[in-house]
């Protein structure tokens, strides 16, 4: 017996054992940690990984209070600054966003489209606070424009309903339109 726990004190000094708790977005879980936690089923079974689902700035201050151990997050305004010794960061990936238009728009026949080209249309986002809805605003201020926000939700799904319905065009992440129904859009490139 005394070999074996000194077998498993090992394994959890050099990692391979314990449990890590992660907050991340749901894109987050789908992109990066679900395929994560099938390898490390398979590399490392002694390490057990609770995950919660957490939008990417609520995640961050998760770690900074000790409630979880990791965070997938999105930069966003507020973020702690890249020379927060209070914490690590591990660049992912990069996460492309694209146009969202109703099929009669304009220049629904584009192959790739401009943001400052949309800068008098009408727009669908997230509510203020979301990461997204940070990169929504800064992408039209260096297109020279603020957004004209008609129309506000965090869920994708109702975001690209609303273009579909032609109240707007949007900026979607790529990896949260996989999947879903695009009845009544074009997505294009920006």
């Amino acid at each position: 017996q005394l070999e074996r726990a000194e077998a498993e004190l090992a394994d959890y000094g050099a990692g391979v054992a314990g449990t890590v708790t992660v907050a991340a977005f749901a894109t987050g879980i789908g992109l990066v940690l679900a395929p994560a936690l099938a390898e490390l089923a398979r590399t490392a079974p002694g390490v057990r990984v609770k995950v919660q689902d957490a939008e990417g700035d609520a995640s961050v201050p998760m770690v900074l209070d000790r409630q979880v151990d990791v965070a997938v997050a999105v930069e966003y305004r507020g973020a702690p600054a890249e020379d927060d010794r209070r914490l690590t960061r591990v660049p992912l990936y990069s996460e492309p966003f694209d146009a969202v238009l109703p099929v009669g728009h304009r220049l629904a026949d584009q192959d790739q489209v401009a943001v400052a080209d949309l800068a008098k249309d009408p727009w669908i986002g997230p509510y203020p606070g979301n990461p997204c809805h940070d990169v929504v605003v800064l992408a039209c201020e260096f297109a020279g424009f603020a957004p004209r926000l008609e129309h506000s939700s965090d869920d994708f799904r109702a975001v690209v309903a609303l273009a579909g319905a032609d109240a707007g065009v949007a900026l979607v992440p790529r990896s949260a339109l996989r999947g879903m129904e695009l009845t009544g859009v074009v997505v294009r490139p920006v």
